[in-house]
């Protein structure tokens, strides 16, 4: 801590995307067609990161909330059907469930890996009938699965997660929004799963609720080949599931085929911000150790700070006066919000991250000076928080 007075004070932002000229000739090559709506890019997008993640399909959305919901509707679940989801985090995972109808049976985390607690899943299962589980690999750490026994679907949300090993279970969530890992040009998510069937009615609710073969971008389509109710009709026209429109820009879709070539190395820039950073401050005994499931292949979305004792926001407040920019720890216990308040309980580890919890970033411009001075502020910063 003596280095603190010396040191000049730095601006680290929390999260800011990196693209270069590759990422703007992708954009300008669609500016120059006629195509800007969902179209080639799109397909080139969806193929390429299906095969990043390893799994047949992907399907490309605007948004990671929108994979969300959309991931969750393909399942086509009975209204009030259970979904397992936790208490704590972000609302991204209960809202689609209670916008669908379904019944949320809400978890509480684990405290040392800051992700759902799978313990409290598995005596869910054993007790109750439930439809789905959606969850939420927190802060790019994928969730320990190994062991879990379950007959139900899941669906994994990797909007902080991508490039970690994930969305191999079932189906798997993605989100390109600036703060993460890439970025599909502001925005964008990613849906990817395993079977034909899951594929097309993804599609389909997509895509209005159309055929999901229906666009072929001004090819073959314009002729009366399909019938509706004895009705010859257009097959862009023809509609078999109550859909969305939750399409992304061609521009998108080209400006995150740039990115996802740069994903192996931001989630190796990440990995070792992230370690520079939480080998040093872990020292402090009074922060809670960020435990990695065995197996796991983190893709770093940020540093945690749980403190055990002292006032978390003694500790935020200082980091915010002297550059670090930070975030809580997402919602805390989403129930305690007004819009989910029915559901109200406390959950112990909720609670106690929504009172203790922050987290710094360690996306990939945080330079070796930078984190110098991230651990120097951090740990006097804990310090003054625990003082007293």
């Amino acid at each position: 801590m003596g280095n603190i007075e010396k040191m000049v004070k730095l601006e680290i932002p929390f999260a800011q995307p990196i693209f270069g000229q590759e990422e703007k000739d992708a954009v300008n090559r669609v500016m120059e067609g006629h195509w800007l709506a969902s179209g080639k890019e799109n397909e080139a997008f969806e193929r390429e990161f299906a095969d990043y993640i390893g799994v047949p399909y992907g399907v490309c959305v605007n948004s990671g909330s929108s994979a969300n919901l959309l991931a969750l509707a393909s399942l086509d679940l009975a209204p009030g059907s259970s979904v397992i989801t936790s208490a704590c985090g972000f609302p991204a995972t209960l809202s689609p469930i209670l916008h669908l109808g379904l019944c949320p049976v809400l978890v509480d985390y684990d405290l040392e890996t800051h992700n759902i607690d799978v313990v409290q899943i598995q005596e869910q299962l054993n007790t109750q009938d439930i439809s789905a589980i959606l969850f939420a690999h927190t802060l790019g750490v994928p969730v320990g699965l190994n062991g879990l026994e379950y007959d139900c679907r899941i669906i994994e949300d990797g909007c902080e997660a991508v490039g970690s090993n994930i969305g191999l279970k079932d189906i798997g969530t993605y989100s390109f929004y600036p703060s993460h890992q890439i970025t599909a040009l502001g925005g964008g998510g990613m849906v990817t799963c395993k079977d034909e069937k899951t594929f097309k009615r993804l599609r389909s609710l997509r895509d209005w609720g159309k055929m999901s073969n229906w666009d072929s971008y001004g090819q073959n389509n314009t002729s009366y080949s399909m019938e509706v109710d004895g009705v010859p009709y257009f097959p862009h026209y023809v509609y078999e599931t109550v859909g969305y429109n939750m399409k992304l820009p061609e521009a998108n879709c080209a400006f995150g085929r740039e990115q996802l070539k740069r994903l192996n190395g931001f989630v190796a820039k990440r990995k070792e911000i992230h370690d520079k950073i939480a080998d040093a401050v872990y020292q402090d005994k009074r922060l809670v150790k960020h435990k990695v499931p065995e197996g796991a292949l983190p893709s770093w979305f940020g540093v945690v700070l749980t403190l055990r004792e002292g006032n978390r926001d003694v500790l935020g407040n200082y980091l915010e006066s002297v550059g670090i920019r930070h975030r809580p720890f997402f919602a805390g216990n989403i129930t305690r919000h007004h819009p989910f308040s029915k559901y109200k309980q406390d959950f112990p580890v909720a609670d106690f991250l929504m009172r203790q919890s922050l987290f710094v970033g360690c996306w990939p411009g945080i330079t070796d000076m930078d984190i110098e001075y991230m651990i120097e502020h951090i740990g006097y910063g804990i310090h003054m928080a625990c003082k007293g």
